[in-house]
């Protein structure tokens, strides 16, 4: 009896309305331009309107796929969310969600379809999208005939004018898991690397209401001494003033971060979660991976990354020799491993490995820019699209998988593409649809950015947020609905 194979039996997507050009971008900040689309692989993001966020694009995403697979809701047993851009601190993301297709099912299956579905997201950095896919395949393993729908969404926004800014995007992707998976069945083994690091994370920032108040008035032309910035802030008991902590807490959607340290912190977990991988599952990743796909922060992180990720496995399996012909210099004449892998990403011979191994995963990041936890997934649609227009078969090859979350942690993992996958594709065209968003210039991006606008740049379509409460115990709670 053959083992059951278990993996992605659907595949969809979904992207903001809105673009913004690299170049526009590049021109307002004083960069040079060729350095972000040629050092970066950067030519444009994908900028959320008012009315979308991290629930929209993942109800977009997961609707666009359970209606072209023909899927019930009786048939969906959970609904995950790997996302680091969550709307509330308590509230899942994913009953939003959830919501948001039970609303889209009222009118054929009645109120309350997803009653007995359950909802949950799942946060680490970049990496909880396949934290959710890896959970969701043993839950599926566990039972006979179970469906899970997993849903990668995010919106990477930075602060004007950081060395992040360039890179932000935002996006979804959502995968049904499935037994006997028509596009991609998934290996067993997933190797994990942790590391409590500092490089990216999202604090709640503290600021003091004296301190607050006192600034408030020097913008106004005055001054208050502390005790009479106290005592003001002590009458106070309604609204902002009225809390009953002496400090706020700020949180902003942009994180704090280290690039350099970030890089290495990525290089350092996917290394150690690969050797992990090869010993766990006995693939040797030079001889049994024919495809890769990275966590893109942008487009070309994955081969930025990969010649000194891979030096070791080279060394392993007794082919430096390859790469010292391939720079003409040995390992000890360079000054060591760390410059023998610069050298070697400049040659033809690395350009060749990425254009057959990497470029196919990148070319839709390019447009979109950072999708955080969708960026890996989004990668390998980007594959298998990429494929078909190419009019390559790549049934049958096995597929590699470098997530990385920062904070940090790196899953490594494989899949092999099932036999007549484009057929369950069909009709999703992440390319043609990047071709089709409404271009924005960089004075309307700035203010998208800093939320000064009142109404949607473009015309709502699906899913979108109508509302956010501001008073009584609807304070901050989303309204949703169907444009």
């Amino acid at each position: 009896m053959s083992t059951p194979l278990y993996g992605i039996d659907a595949l969809h997507f979904a992207l903001p309305r809105l673009s913004l050009p690299i170049g526009a971008l590049a021109e307002a900040r004083g960069i040079e331009t060729d350095k972000l689309r040629f050092g970066l692989g950067l030519e444009s993001m994908a900028v959320c309107d008012i009315d979308e966020d991290v629930v929209t694009l993942g109800a977009e995403a997961a609707w666009n796929l359970l209606q072209r697979a023909g899927i019930k809701p009786e048939e969906l047993g959970r609904i995950y969310l790997g996302t680091e851009s969550s709307v509330d601190a308590a509230k899942p993301s994913a009953t939003y969600i959830h919501g948001l297709l039970e609303q889209r099912w009222a009118a054929e299956h009645g109120p309350r379809a997803l009653a007995h579905c359950d909802a949950l997201d799942m946060t680490f950095a970049c990496v909880g999208g396949v934290d959710a896919l890896q959970n969701s395949l043993d839950w599926v393993r566990a039972g006979k005939g179970r469906k899970a729908l997993v849903v990668a969404s995010d919106v990477a926004k930075y602060a004007p004018g950081s060395p992040g800014e360039y890179t932000q995007g935002a996006g979804a992707v959502a995968m049904l898991v499935t037994e006997s998976p028509r596009i991609l069945a998934i290996d067993t083994d997933f190797a994990v690397a942790v590391e409590s690091v500092s490089d990216f994370f999202k604090p709640r920032r503290s600021f003091s209401k004296r301190a607050l108040l006192q600034e408030a008035a020097a913008l106004l032309g005055t001054t208050l001494s502390d005790e009479e910035a106290e005592a003001r802030v002590a009458q106070a008991t309604e609204g902002f003033w009225g809390t009953p902590e002496v400090h706020i807490d700020q949180f902003l959607e942009h994180p704090i971060f280290d690039g350099p340290y970030s890089n290495d912190c990525y290089v350092g977990r996917v290394s150690e979660a690969l050797h992990a991988y090869q010993k766990l599952s006995g693939h040797l990743v030079l001889r049994d991976w024919e495809a890769m796909v990275f966590h893109l922060p942008y487009a070309f992180q994955g081969r930025r990354m990969w010649a000194e990720i891979a030096l070791e496995l080279v060394r392993q399996a007794d082919r430096l020799h390859e790469i010292e012909a391939a720079v003409g210099q040995t390992e000890e004449e360079v000054g060591g491993a760390s410059y023998l892998a610069k050298l070697w990403s400049k040659t033809p011979h690395y350009k060749a490995y990425v254009k057959a191994f990497i470029a196919p995963g990148e070319r839709a990041s390019q447009q979109i820019g950072n999708m955080y936890t969708g960026s890996i997934f989004m990668a390998l649609l980007s594959t298998l699209i990429d494929a078909r227009i190419q009019e390559i078969d790549i049934t049958g090859r096995r597929i590699g998988f470098l997530s990385y979350g920062s904070g940090s942690k790196s899953k490594v993992f494989s899949g092999v593409v099932q036999p007549n996958y484009l057929d369950h594709l069909e009709g999703v065209r992440p390319f043609d649809h990047l071709e089709r968003r409404t271009q924005i210039d960089f004075a309307t991006y700035e203010k998208l950015h800093q939320r000064a606008l009142m109404t949607p740049v473009s015309s709502p379509a699906g899913a979108v947020l109508q509302h956010i409460g501001n008073e009584g115990v609807q304070y901050g709670y989303r309204t949703y609905g169907i444009a």
